[in-house]
């Protein structure tokens, strides 16, 4: 099935705004439920059994729920100079996430009524994961320098015809 595109100058086809947004909006819900909703079932039933949360439930849905949505806006913005500054942004909000994990280190969880703790060190993995915001981070600003520098002229590579 091919996107609907709308006509541009020659070289390149730009999906539909509409399109963008139906296809932004299909890939919004499971984003929703891979960032806020597992975390948040699995922080809540830790938190029913009596276990200190490593990191509260409030920050795991902020940080989920905007990187979702700034994830789903840099898709429907991309053939648009807002693509950069909108990578930029989410980038931003997923190492501050990472960085709050990254924090906490090794979290320690006591299992109540018993002496038994488990302890999961996280920090190694935690800085490994970090690459990826990092380079979408850089990525993002060398976009908005040459969107503003060339407007149009990554859309060819971008929107192939």
């Amino acid at each position: 099935m091919s996107a609907p595109a709308t006509a541009g100058p020659p070289g390149y086809r730009i999906p539909s705004l509409g399109f963008r947004i139906l296809a932004g909006g299909l890939r919004l819900l499971p984003l929703l439920i891979l960032l806020v909703g597992l975390p948040d079932g699995v922080l809540a039933f830790l938190q029913s059994k009596g276990i200190a949360l490593p990191i509260s439930i409030l920050t795991v849905t902020v940080a989920g729920f905007a990187i979702a949505v700034l994830s789903t806006l840099r898709y429907i913005l991309k053939p648009t100079r807002a693509y950069g500054p909108v990578s930029i942004a989410a980038s931003t909000v997923a190492i501050l996430y990472l960085l709050t994990i990254y924090e906490a280190g090794t979290f320690v969880f006591n299992v109540p009524g018993h002496t038994i703790a488990l302890g999961i060190g996280l920090a190694g993995l935690i800085a490994l994961l970090l690459l990826v915001p990092a380079l979408s981070l850089l990525a993002g600003i060398v976009t908005t320098v040459e969107d503003w520098r060339a407007p149009g002229e990554r859309l060819p590579f971008d929107f192939p015809a």
